[in-house]
Formats: structure tokens, sequence, C-alpha cells
């Protein structure tokens, strides 16, 4: 609630007066580490960069970042450090830091999905005044975005990260009609996600598909790139153990 001090400006614990408190909560290192971490040219950099949701976002919504950057310490209200020894712990740890500071709705994404716009955002909180939790299914069956009450927040527990069902785990914890699922969109991990993102039509695609021509060359040699690293991982995983010297 909004509270008068003495000298009579207003200083804001939490307003309910206009509807709930609505946060977004960013998952997100600075730009140069997500490129490192994905082998990605710095050239690809406008793939990675997360529109301007402070100022584009409807005011009363409040953006947190959380990185786990190991550089300078994050200053400011608003930006965290990721705390825990997984993404399922840090993920935990970020809503109760969001959910100790009053909100009453909060839409969870990263940095990863190049043609997430604020309407989406806008989009989820507003689905949330009829529905328990609103998914954005990405091309893997993970989600980019994750929409959901604080007093719901359980729904995320025990959900196993990273296995490309997170989207379904999800789903299958409400009634039907309780879900809403926004469009596919794709999330940008490997060289394999951008050859996909490249033929999506989408306004960065025409940058995914010049990254591919100057890093892999002709159409035939992004194939090959492509197909062929992922066949190594493929035959490392699944070679025997090396056998113990006698």
């Amino acid at each position: 609630m909004r509270t008068a001090t003495a000298t009579g400006t207003m200083t804001t614990q939490s307003s309910h007066i206009n509807g709930p408190r609505r946060a977004v909560l960013i998952f997100a290192d600075e730009a140069h580490v997500e490129l490192a971490r994905r082998a990605f040219p710095s050239a690809a950099r406008p793939l990675l960069n997360l529109p301007s949701f402070g100022a584009e976002l409807s005011p009363g919504i409040d953006v947190h970042l959380f990185t786990s950057s190991r550089g300078s310490t994050p200053c400011g209200p608003r930006i965290h450090r990721q705390a825990g020894h997984d993404f399922a712990a840090r993920l935990e740890n970020a809503v109760e830091s969001v959910n100790d500071l009053e909100y009453d709705e909060i839409v969870v994404i990263g940095r990863d999905c190049p043609s997430l716009r604020p309407i989406d955002i806008e989009h989820a909180f507003g689905e949330l005044e009829s529905r328990k939790l609103v998914l954005g299914p990405d091309h893997r069956g993970g989600c980019y975005l994750i929409a959901f009450r604080l007093r719901d927040r359980d729904l995320l527990c025990g959900v196993r990260w990273k296995r490309h069902t997170d989207c379904a785990q999800l789903r299958d914890r409400c009634l039907p009609l309780e879900v809403c699922l926004l469009p596919l969109k794709h999330e940008l991990d490997s060289w394999a996600d951008i050859r996909l993102f490249a033929r999506c039509g989408d306004r960065l695609a025409r940058l995914a598909s010049f990254l591919l021509r100057v890093v892999c060359g002709p159409d035939i040699a992004v194939t090959h790139f492509v197909d062929l690293a992922l066949q190594r991982v493929r035959v490392r995983q699944q070679m025997p153990p090396p056998a113990i010297a006698i």
C-alpha cells in the first residue's frame, strides 16, 4: 500500500489499488557471457539482446533481473544474484525473493528467445485473470515464458528442468482450462537452433541466416556443420567406458 511520509511524499510498499502487483523475472547474464556459453560469435549479439521491457511494458509491471555473472556485484533494487546449485534451486530462490517483495503475479523469461516481445508478456499477465498457468512453449518442449500467481508457485516444485519436457510437466499439473498456451517460439542454445530460427520468418531470422552463411558456408555446409557436431556428441555419449588396464 502507498503510504504518506511526514514530508508529504509517497513511498510504495505494495499497491493493490489498481490490481495485482506484477513482476517480470528475467534469468540472464551479460550478453557476452551468454554468447560465449553457446559458442556464438559477437555478431549474434542482437539475437540474445533483451527488448527494453522496462520502458515498453505497462506502468505497474516491475522488471527484476537475476544473473549468475561472477563479475562485479550486481547493484540496484531490481538486480539480483542467482543463488542455488542448479536451475531448479536458482529459480525457486528467485521466485521466493520476489514473493518476499509482496508481488502477486510473475512472468519468468530468459534471454534466449529472440522473437519474445513485451506484448507477449502483457498477454500472459492478462490471461492470469482467468488461468492458473500461462506457458510459452519453445520448439524443443521447454518454455520460453512461464506465468503464474505467487500463491500458486508450488506448481514449479519437482519439475525436472532442462529435459525438453518442462512445458508438458507444468501443463499436466493443472486442469486443461486452467492453462493457457502461447504461440510456439524458438529458443537459441545451439547452431542447430539458429538454423531452425533462420527459417521462421521472424525479423531477426535474416540475421540468423546471414550468420549461418558466414560461419558455416553454403546450405549444404550448414547441414554438415550442425549435424556432424551433434553426431559426435551422440557418439561420445554412447561409447562404452575405457577398459581397465591389467
